[in-house]
């Protein structure tokens, strides 16, 4: 069977004004695909109901969204046959040669939503609701403005290495085999527009539920709690 991930990002990658960075997403099945889109879209559509005129002509990413309709929103996406995933980049504690330049932040960015992909998918083997053997194919579908022009052909790159050939590890002479192996088909990475993809808004709303949960963790961990609960969660660095 053939899985669709969808990512998008929330948080500002500059540590000098955001102390964490989360990329977030949601992972389901094809044959579930349209069914899962079609329950989003009614969600949505029950949403700018209920705003009054509000929503109107609205994109309903989280940052439109009342914290109401968020956390409504946030707990309903697993009932449409979605897995939830996100990685929290913990800023303050990156290096700051990572933030010397636009190509060297976004390797990082790249790797971060590297691992968060894997760790997401193969959170599924782990949990055992797929195993390996199911799984024919994978397309991984991102929001446009979550990484530069120069940064998504070794994005792709990156991920098929991940899946298909594995990493090595200069500094520690290491190397990392493959979740797969080389003869899985080559993993595509689409750059869509959110606006006209639904999932990739519930990856957004996963991806700011994330970021508020961890922002907030001191003072409300009960949020943080119910994250964890629900949503394959990697920390970085």
């Amino acid at each position: 069977m053939k899985l669709y991930v969808y990512a998008d990002e929330s948080g500002v990658f500059d540590k000098a004004h955001d102390d964490i960075f989360v990329y977030g997403g949601v992972i389901v099945l094809a044959s579930r695909k349209e069914d899962s889109i079609r329950q989003y879209l009614a969600l949505e559509r029950d949403i700018r109901v209920h705003s009054n005129g509000k929503l109107d002509g609205v994109e309903l990413k989280a940052s439109f969204l009342s914290m109401k309709d968020r956390s409504r929103v946030f707990r309903l996406i697993p009932r449409y046959g979605c897995w939830q995933f996100a990685t929290i980049v913990d800023q303050t504690r990156a290096l700051d040669s990572i933030y010397v330049d636009k190509k060297t932040k976004q390797r990082f960015l790249d790797y971060a939503l590297k691992r968060a992909i894997k760790h997401g998918v193969c959170s599924l083997f782990a949990n055992r609701v797929l195993t390996k053997s199911d799984v024919s194919a994978i397309n991984v579908v991102v929001d446009e403005h979550s990484t530069s022009t120069n940064g998504r052909y070794n994005l792709e790159e990156s991920i098929n290495n991940e899946f298909r050939f594995g990493t090595y590890n200069m500094t520690w002479d290491q190397h990392f085999p493959p979740v797969f192996g080389p003869d899985f088909p080559p993993i595509p990475v689409s750059y869509v527009d959110s606006a006209k993809v639904p999932l990739v808004r519930a990856a957004d709303v996963t991806a700011n539920w994330v970021y508020r949960a961890e922002r907030d963790r001191d003072t409300y961990p009960a949020a943080f709690e119910s994250v964890r609960n629900r949503v394959s969660l990697l920390m970085l660095p």
